[in-house]
């Protein structure tokens, strides 16, 4: 079988993120990402800070998403 790559976007490595926050840390998803932002910080990797803001962005939609309506 032949090996073929795939490329992965940005947008798509956030959301997987997202979504991998939100299966695997589930209503405490907010505070693993605080935490992941924080070490970066502190760190001093702005582009990992970046990229975690990003996942926050999407991991929030994801629970907007799956709020009842009132």
């Amino acid at each position: 079988m032949d090996d073929v790559a795939v490329a992965v976007t940005r947008k798509q490595e956030i959301w997987a993120l997202a979504l991998w926050v939100e299966r695997t840390h589930g209503d405490h998803g907010d505070t693993f990402i605080a935490e992941r932002l924080a070490h970066f910080e502190a760190a001093g990797s702005p582009q990992a800070v970046a990229l975690w803001e990003q996942v926050a962005n999407g991991y929030s939609q994801l629970a907007e998403r799956s709020q009842p309506a009132d």
